[in-house]
């Protein structure tokens, strides 16, 4: 992920406009002896659709990870939204076959500028059983701002539970300008281990 434009300013960017695009991204990790590989990939889909009464837009948001060799997680979330301006709704989660719905309590965009040591909410959410009124869980989510010699990145938090254990997420996006142009690391609570990924391109992100 090397870029030829000018170097940017490294203090602060315009925040990147929502919903982010990424590409598949492979991801690598080592824990206890064991080797873990993933792809990440955030997609908007086309068109819109219900979701909790309105009509909304969707992204496609896809983490698979594997034990050396051996499939152990498969995450699948449909985000739902409206745009002009962004404003999340929910979603839908696939993990392990478990499926869930996640509704926004409330939410907070992100500022206009996003200044590196800058922190912030971004919003907190009910987890659902899929297609009812049975809340089994909850979210938290926030944002901080940090830099590399060559990018500003956007680290965003999610932590909560779901049916009583404990879930806990963390992306940063590599920012050039206002645009969101990668995924620089993926950590992730997988079954009581926190492991960190880093992007195939990790040793870019210095460069």
């Amino acid at each position: 992920m090397q870029s030829s434009s000018p170097p940017q300013n490294l203090e602060s960017v315009p925040a990147p406009a929502e919903p982010f695009i990424i590409d598949p991204t492979a991801l690598a990790a080592s824990s206890g002896g064991n080797s873990y590989a993933g792809t990440y990939t955030e997609t908007p889909n086309k068109g819109t659709t219900m979701f909790d009464g309105q009509e909304a837009n969707s992204s496609t948001i896809s983490l698979t990870i594997t034990e050396n060799g051996t499939p152990i997680v498969t995450e699948i979330e449909t985000a739902y939204y409206l745009e002009n301006p962004y404003q999340p709704l929910g979603l839908t989660l696939s993990y392990n076959g478990g499926q869930f719905d996640l509704l926004y309590n409330s939410t907070n965009p992100l500022p206009s500028t996003l200044t590196v040591g800058g922190s912030g909410p971004l919003g907190t959410g009910s987890y659902y059983a899929v297609n009812t009124n049975n809340a089994i869980g909850s979210l938290t989510e926030t944002y901080s701002v940090t830099s590399t010699s060559a990018f500003v990145l956007l680290n965003t938090y999610a932590t909560g539970t779901v049916n009583g254990q404990s879930i806990s997420q963390t992306i940063s996006y590599a920012l050039n300008g206002g645009e969101a142009v990668g995924v620089g690391s993926v950590e992730i609570l997988v079954n009581g281990t926190t492991l960190q990924f880093n992007s195939a391109c990790n040793g870019c992100w210095d460069d």
